[in-house]
């Protein structure tokens, strides 16, 4: 335990927030610049594949990725220190109350993130996109970690059943983080993972989902069809509009997200109950057989509320023409993110102090202002007409 312990006569490790498989993450405090930090804890075993991938992520800066400010060598410990979110992990997440927009959303910025290490000034692949990667902070902005790290090639083979094609992992053979198509598709797909879990069937309060053993996707019925679709195409490898790019993620998401209604922050708590829901799960099926066959069982009967709500796409025999754009849209900046999705997030997680009654300073000096031209005006009028009489 190296808790009390300062690291480079700077950084003061305070408490213990996980033991991760590799490393030891530690709360610390800068006591230079006197700001909070997270310190990642790596034994020497492990040192030379961080390094490289230090190296890679060195100038990364954007708003969705986790930023890294120190590195401390000792002998036996490697100690980076990063930014420190004070927010949600994975877990969290899965147990509040999540919009389907505020879903489509998350899956956006992830894209935004490996959109922008993907970029061809830096050309990395994430590669070990999982839950640990992921955290959300308090102003509700997602935040990826750990780019360019070995693949935990336990989680890629549990979830290789759904819609996975038996592949695992892709060019195992290229070093760590380094970019080819199949991993940009890797990526992809395990944001589609992530967006699943979340979408997903699962009892209330749970902190993780395991994936079904018979490989079917199961989201829950409140669930915009359309969202399910998008998830379905980028985790479903066979799918015949199968996405396979963050670019292509993006633009699919951003086009449902503009139909969705945007959440309301009226009573929700961090503690809230993920879709408290309990009715009968949407399940949708890969094929049997590779690149033939139908993608999706026959759907559970619907109610009249529920009619309408056809997944046409899923249906090979329907012919179902591709909607992924083949242009993949440039990465997106903080700016080009859509007033929609901006004034949503304002709504959801609102800044301290936003939301409360009164009128600001600036309106209140203008009111007081006007108040006393007015008074000032009667006073010279009735003084004007005394003068007169």
């Amino acid at each position: 335990m190296e808790t009390g312990r300062v690291i480079n006569r700077r950084y003061l490790l305070k408490r213990l927030i996980k033991q991760g498989q590799v490393c030891a993450i530690y709360q610390g405090m800068d006591q230079v610049l006197q700001r909070v930090v997270a310190v990642k804890a790596v034994p020497a075993p492990h040192i030379p594949v961080y390094r490289v991938a230090l190296r890679m992520t060195a100038s990364f800066s954007h708003p969705n990725i986790v930023g890294t400010y120190d590195l401390v060598m000792e002998p036996e410990m490697l100690y980076i220190v990063q930014e420190y979110i004070e927010g949600a992990n994975f877990s969290a997440l899965l147990q509040t109350q999540l919009s389907p927009y505020e879903v489509a959303d998350f899956g956006m910025q992830i894209c935004q993130a490996l959109m922008y290490a993907g970029n061809t000034s830096r050309g990395v692949c994430h590669g070990d996109l999982t839950p640990t990667s992921i955290m959300r902070d308090v102003q509700g902005l997602l935040r990826v970690n750990n780019f360019a790290l070995p693949s935990d090639l336990r989680y890629f083979q549990k979830w290789s059943v759904m819609g996975g094609d038996e592949v695992v992992v892709s060019d195992a053979e290229l070093p760590f983080g380094e970019q080819s198509e199949a991993r940009h598709s890797d990526d992809t797909r395990a944001t589609g993972l992530l967006l699943y879990q979340l979408l997903s069937g699962r009892t209330p309060g749970a902190a993780s989902v395991e994936p079904p053993l018979d490989g079917h996707l199961r989201f829950q019925r409140n669930v915009p069809p359309d969202l399910c679709e998008t998830v379905a195409r980028a985790v479903v490898r066979q799918h015949p509009n199968h996405i396979n790019t963050p670019e292509a993620l993006y633009t699919e998401l951003k086009a449902v997200s503009e139909i969705l209604p945007q959440p309301v922050a009226v009573g929700r708590t961090a503690n809230s109950p993920a879709y408290q829901q309990r009715e009968e799960p949407l399940v949708i099926s890969q094929s049997s057989k590779p690149g033939g066959g139908k993608l999706a069982t026959a759907l559970p009967a619907r109610d009249a509320g529920h009619q309408g709500l056809g997944l046409s796409s899923y249906r090979s025999e329907q012919g179902a023409k591709p909607v992924v754009k083949e242009d993949a849209p440039a990465a997106p900046t903080v700016a080009d993110v859509p007033p929609r999705l901006v004034a949503a997030r304002q709504a959801a997680y609102p800044a301290p102090g936003v939301g409360r009654k009164g009128l600001s300073p600036t309106l209140m000096i203008l009111l007081i202002g006007l108040i006393a031209f007015i008074l000032l005006f009667i006073v010279g009028y009735l003084g004007g007409q005394l003068i007169v009489h």
